[in-house]
C-alpha cells in the first residue's frame, strides 16, 4: 500500500475533477429542458384557441401588457420585463449575453441564479487550485531533490579535491571516505523508504553513482584494486541497483543500474582487445535488462538498452572490426542483440495487450533497419568465398526468421523492410565484389536461396489469409521474379560460356511459374487471381526467352507489344489484373529502352569498336519505333471511354499523361540518337583515331569541329521537333494540357539553342578562319548559323500563335500572353545579333568587337525598343530598355574603356551619349502618352 500511494491518491484527484465536471455538465443540460418547457407553455398561452378564447388577439401587439412575450430582437435597447412573479422558472438563455463555455451573465444580476454562478467559479477556482498542487507537487517530491542530491554529489567532489590538493587524506582514506558517503546515502534511503519513496529513490540512485565511481577511481587512478576485483564490485552494484530499481517499482533506479552497468567495462578497459567477453557481459546484462523491462513494462529501459548496445557495437565496428579476425564475431552477436531487441518488443505486445502496437511496431521496424544496416557494412568488406557463403546463410535465415513473425503477429508489414534490404545488400555485393570465376556458384545459390523465401513467403501468405490484396500480391510476386531474373541473366552474362544458356533459364522461369500455378490450382483453386497473377509471369518469360538469345533491342521490342496487348486486353475484356500488370511492363519497356540509348551511348566513346551503329539501320531505331507506336496505341486505347479504367478518375488521368510523356520523349530520341550516331561514323570514318598513334592537332580539331556539328544539329533538330510537335496541337488536336507541354519544350529549346549555339557559332568561327587543314565541313562552319536561326524563327512563330490563341491559353489574359511573348522575342533578337556582329567584325578583322560593337549595339537596340515600348504603349519594354542602358553604361566604365584606343574609345563615348540623348528626347516627347498625365504647358504651345 505504501508503495502505491502516490498513485491512489493521482487518480482519486482525477475521480474528483471528472465527478465535478460531470455534475456541472448535468445542471446545464436541466437548465435548458426547463427552459424550453417553459417557452412551449408560454406559446401555448399567447397563441389564438377558437374554440376556448375566441376574442383572443393574434398578434402579440395586441396582447394585454402582462401577456407580451419578452422581446429577443437585436436592436432593442431596453430591457426585458421581469418575469412573472407566478413563473418559477428562470429568465430565457436568449436574454442573456454569452461569456464563455457553460457560462451565460445575465442583463440583470438579480436574474442569475446564486447556485449556477457558485457552481460555475467553483469548479474553476477548484482547477486552478489543482494546478498549483500538482505544480507544486512535482517541485517538492521530485525537483528539489533530484536537485539537492546532484548538488550533494558535486560539494562532495569539491570538499574532496580540496583535501586532496592540500594532502590533508591519503588516497587509501579518500576511497573509504567515498564508500561511507555513498553506504551512507544507501542506508538513509533504505530507511526513508517506507514513509518517503520518491525522496528515498532519488538518495539511493545518487548513493549507487557515488559507489560506482569511487570504484573505478580505486582501480584507475590509485590501484588499490585489480581488475577482477573492481569488476566484480560494480557487477555487485548493478545487480543491487537492479534489485531496488524493482523493489522500489521506480524506472529511475533501473536507469542508473543501466548506466553503470554499460560503463563498467569501459571504465575497467585494459585495451585487451577481448571483444569476445565485452560482448557476451552486453548479451548477459541485455537479457536481464529487458526481462525487468518485460516484467515491468518499462518501455524507456527497452530503449536505452538499445541505445548503449548499438552504439557500443557501432564504435567496435568502425574503428576495430577487421573482417579477417571479426567477421564471425560480428555476425554472431549482431544476431543475438537483433534476436534480444527484436523479441523483446514482440513479447511485450504478447504479454502486455493492451500496450500501443504502433510504438511496438516501430520499435521492431527500427530494430530490423538497425540489423540489416550492418549487414550491408559486413558485407561491403572483402572476405574469402567461405565467409560470405555463411553471411548470405545468415542473412537469408535472418529475413525468413522475421517474415514468419511479422506474419504471426504483425501482418505482412516487415515484407517491405526485409524484401527490399536483402535484396539491396545482396545487389551492391554483386556489383562491388562479385567475381565470375570465384563466385558464380554462390551468386547463384544465394539469388536463388532469397528467390525462394520471398516467393514462397509471399504466395503461402496469400494462401492462408486474405488480408493481400491482388494488387498488392501481384506486385510483391511479379518484382521478386524479375528481380531474380535479373540477377540470374547478369549471372550468365558474366562468363562467356553461359551464354547459350540465357534463353533456357528465361524458359526455366516460365516452367517454374507454370508448375507452381498448377499446384495452386489443387491446393486451393478459389485462389483465382493467384493463378492469374502466375499467367501473367508464364507469358512474360515465355515471350521474353526466344528473343533474349538474340539481341538486347528486343526485350524493349517484346516488352512494349505485351504491354499494349496486355493493356487492350485488360480494357477491352474487362481483365483487371491483365490491366494492372500492364503498367509495370510499360515502365519495364521504358527502362529498357533507356539502357539501350545508354549502350549506345558507351559504345560511342570507342571509336575503334565494332560495335559503332549505321543511322537507321540499328536495333535501337527499330525498338524505338516499336516503343512509339505502342505508346500511342495505348494512349488511344486509354481515352477510350468505352471501356472503364481500374484506376481512379484522378490517377487515369496521369496515367494518360505519363504515357504520353514516354511517347512523345521516345519519338524525339528516335531521330536525335541517329543524328548523333551520323557525326560520330564521320569520326570513325575519318581514321584520326584509327591508328594506335597519338593524332595530329590539326585531326584533333577536325573531331573537335565534327562534335560541335553533332551538337548543334541535335539542336536544331530539337527546335525542329519542337516546332512540329506545337503545329500538331495547333491545327490538329487543340490540346490545352499539350500546348501547355510544347510551350514549355519550346522554351527549352530557344533557351538551351541561344547560349550554347552562340559559343559552339564562335568556336567554329574561329577554327575555320585559322586552320589551313582541309576541314571536312568546309564552309558550314559559318553557313550552320543560318540554318539554327531558322528553326529558332519556326520557335518564335508557333510561340506567337500561342500567345494569340486564348483557347488554347485560357490562363493567361491577352495583354500577359503578349508580354511573355515579347520577352521571349526582343531576349532572342538580342543575343542573335550580339553574336552576329561579333562574328561580322572579326570576319572583316575590325578590332574591338566585344567592346566597341557590343555596347554601340546595345544602346541602339536599347532605343528601338523604347521607340517600340512608346508606340505600342508597352511599358515593360521601356523599362527593359532602361535596365539595358544600365547594363551598357556598367559594361563601358568597367570594361570597354580598360585597353581601348582613343579613338575607338571616343567613338563609343560619342555614340552612346547621342544615344541616350535620344532616348531622353523621347521621353520628353512622349511624356503625355507614356504617363497619360499631359502637361499644361505643352498643351497649351
Amino acid at each position: 500500500m505504501t508503495e502505491d500511494r502516490e498513485e491512489i491518491e493521482r487518480l482519486q484527484a482525477r475521480l474528483d475533477t471528472l465527478v465535478r465536471t460531470q455534475i456541472d455538465f448535468q445542471n446545464e443540460v436541466s437548465f435548458i429542458r426547463s427552459e424550453l418547457e417553459r417557452l412551449r407553455f408560454v406559446k401555448r398561452e399567447i397563441e389564438p384557441t377558437p374554440v376556448s378564447r375566441p376574442a383572443q388577439p393574434q398578434r402579440a401587439s395586441e396582447l394585454p401588457e402582462a401577456e407580451k412575450p419578452p422581446s429577443t430582437t437585436r436592436w432593442e435597447t431596453t430591457p426585458p420585463p421581469p418575469p412573472r412573479s407566478d413563473d418559477p422558472k428562470p429568465p430565457s438563455r436568449a436574454e442573456q449575453p454569452f461569456t464563455g463555455f457553460g457560462k451565460y451573465a445575465a442583463a440583470d444580476e438579480t436574474n442569475t441564479t446564486s447556485s449556477s454562478k457558485d457552481a460555475s467559479n467553483s469548479f474553476f477556482q477548484e482547477q486552478i487550485d489543482a494546478a498549483r498542487g500538482n505544480l507544486e507537487k512535482f517541485i517538492g517530491e521530485n525537483l528539489i531533490s533530484t536537485v539537492g542530491i546532484l548538488i550533494l554529489v558535486l560539494g562532495v567532489g569539491i570538499g574532496a579535491k580540496f583535501a586532496i590538493d592540500n594532502g590533508w587524506i591519503s588516497p587509501l582514506m579518500r576511497i573509504v571516505f567515498g564508500y561511507v558517503m555513498g553506504l551512507g546515502l544507501l542506508g538513509v534511503a533504505v530507511r526513508l523508504k517506507d514513509k518517503y519513496l520518491s525522496f528515498s529513490s532519488v538518495l539511493l540512485s545518487g548513493g549507487m553513482a557515488i559507489l560506482y565511481f569511487v570504484t573505478y577511481f580505486a582501480y584507475a587512478l590509485y590501484s588499490l584494486f585489480g581488475q577482477s576485483t573492481a569488476f566484480g564490485l560494480m557487477v555487485i552494484f548493478t545487480v543491487f541497483t537492479v534489485a531496488a530499481a524493482l523493489l522500489y517499482n521506480r524506472q529511475v533506479i533501473a536507469h542508473v543500474g543501466l548506466v553503470g552497468a554499460y560503463a563498467v567495462p569501459f571504465l575497467l578497459s585494459d585495451d585487451s582487445g577481448n571483444y569476445l567477453f565485452l560482448f557476451s557481459y552486453m548479451t548477459i546484462l541485455n537479457i536481464g535488462i529487458l526481462a525487468i523491462s518485460v516484467k515491468k513494462f518499462w518501455k524507456p529501459l527497452f530503449y536505452t538498452s538499445s541505445a548503449f548496445t548499438w552504439l557500443i557495437f557501432l564504435g567496435w565496428f568502425a574503428t576495430r572490426y577487421s573482417s579477417a579476425e571479426h567477421f564471425y564475431l560480428a555476425i554472431i552477436f549482431l544476431g543475438i542483440f537483433f534476436s534480444i531487441f527484436y523479441s523483446t518488443k514482440i513479447v511485450h505486445g504478447i504479454i502486455w495487450p493492451e500496450s500501443e502496437d504502433d510504438e511496438n511496431l516501430i520499435g521492431i521496424i527500427a530494430t530490423a533497419l538497425i540489423f540489416y544496416g550492418f549487414c550491408f557494412a559486413i558485407g561491403d568488406v572483402q572476405a574469402a568465398n567461405r565467409e560470405y557463403a555463411v553471411f548470405f546463410i545468415y542473412l537469408g535465415a535472418a529475413s525468413l526468421a522475421m517474415l514468419l513473425t511479422s506474419f504471426r503477429f504483425y501482418g505482412r508489414v516487415l515484407v517491405y523492410v526485409t524484401y527490399p534490404l536483402a535484396w539491396l545488400i545482396f545487389g551492391v555485393w554483386f556489383l562491388t565484389k562479385y567475381q565470375a570465376d570465384e563466385h558464380l556458384v554462390l551468386a547463384s545459390v544465394t539469388a536463388a536461396g532469397f528467390f525462394a523465401i520471398f516467393y514462397g513467403a509471399t504466395l503461402i501468405y496469400r494462401l492462408m489469409t486474405d488480408d493481400l490484396a491482388m494488387a498488392e500480391h501481384a506486385g510483391l510476386l511479379i518484382t521478386n521474379s524479375f528481380i531474380f531474373y535479373g540477377f540470374g541473366y547478369a549471372i550468365l552474362q558474366s562468363r562467356e560460356n553461359l551464354w547459350a544458356y540465357q534463353g533456357l533459364f528465361t524458359a526455366g522461369h516460365s516452367a517454374f511459374h507454370s508448375l507452381v500455378a498448377h499446384a495452386v490450382n489443387r491446393i486451393k483453386g478459389s485462389a483465382v487471381e493467384v493463378i492469374q497473377v502466375l499467367a501473367i509471369l508464364i507469358i512474360t518469360f515465355s515471350t521474353i526467352a526466344i528473343p533474349i538469345q538474340f539481341d538486347g533491342n528486343a526485350v524493349t521490342m517484346i516488352w512494349s507489344v505485351q504491354a499494349a496487348a496486355l493493356f487492350w486486353f485488360g480494357r477491352a475484356r474487362a481483365i483487371e489484373l491483365f490491366q494492372y500488370y500492364s503498367y509495370p511492363i510499360i515502365a519495364l519497356a521504358a527502362g529498357s529502352m533507356v539502357i539501350d540509348w545508354l549502350i549506345t551511348y558507351a559504345e560511342r566513346t570507342n571509336y575503334a569498336s565494332e560495335a559503332n551503329r549505321q543511322v537507321f539501320a540499328n536495333g535501337d531505331f527499330i525498338a524505338a519505333i516499336i516503343f512509339v507506336g505502342a505508346m500511342a496505341f495505348i494512349y488511344v486505347t486509354h481515352q477510350d471511354d468505352k471501356h472503364e479504367s481500374v484506376l481512379s478518375v484522378d490517377l487515369a488521368r496521369i496515367f494518360g499523361y505519363v504515357v504520353a510523356v514516354l511517347g512523345i520523349v521516345a519519338l524525339y530520341n528516335l531521330f536525335r540518337v541517329e543524328i548523333s550516331n551520323y557525326h560520330h561514323l564521320l569520326v570513325v570514318n575519318s581514321g584520326i583515331f584509327a591508328n594506335g598513334s597519338s593524332p595530329s592537332q590539326t585531326s584533333l580539331t577536325k573531331a573537335g569541329d565534327i562534335s560541335r556539328f553533332n551538337v548543334l544539329w541535335q539542336l536544331n533538330y530539337t527546335m525542329l521537333f519542337a516546332t512540329v510537335l506545337s503545329l500538331v496541337n495547333i491545327k490538329k488536336f487543340r490540346s490545352v494540357n499539350l500546348a501547355k507541354l510544347s510551350i514549355v519544350l519550346d522554351i527549352l529549346s530557344l533557351g538551351a539553342f541561344l547560349p550554347i549555339g552562340m559559343v559552339l557559332f564562335y568556336q567554329l568561327r574561329v577554327n575555320y578562319m585559322l586552320s589551313d587543314a582541309d576541314l571536312a565541313t568546309g564552309p558550314m562552319h559559318i553557313a550552320i548559323r543560318y540554318f539554327s536561326y531558322l528553326f529558332a524563327v519556326g520557335l518564335l512563330y508557333v510561340l506567337f500563335v500561342y500567345s494569340q490563341d486564348r483557347e488554347l491559353m485560357p490562363e493567361l489574359s491577352e495583354d500577359r500572353s503578349a508580354a511573355a511573348f515579347d520577352s521571349i522575342f526582343y531576349a532572342t533578337i538580342f543575343i542573335t545579333a550580339s553574336g552576329e556582329l561579333v562574328n561580322l567584325m572579326e570576319q572583316m578583322h575590325i578590332p574591338d568587337s566585344t567592346k566597341l560593337g557590343l555596347s554601340i549595339l546595345w544602346a541602339v537596340y536599347a532605343v528601338i525598343m523604347i521607340v517600340v515600348g512608346i508606340a505600342k504603349n508597352k511599358a515593360y519594354l521601356r523599362i527593359a530598355a532602361i535596365v539595358l542602358l544600365a547594363a551598357t553604361l556598367v559594361k563601358l566604365f568597367f570594361y570597354d574603356i580598360a585597353d581601348l584606343p582613343t579613338i575607338p574609345k571616343t567613338i563609343l563615348f560619342v555614340a552612346i551619349g547621342i544615344l541616350m540623348l535620344i532616348v531622353g528626347y523621347l521621353y520628353n516627347r512622349y511624356k503625355e502618352v507614356i504617363f497619360k498625365n499631359p502637361d499644361p504647358d505643352s498643351i497649351e504651345s
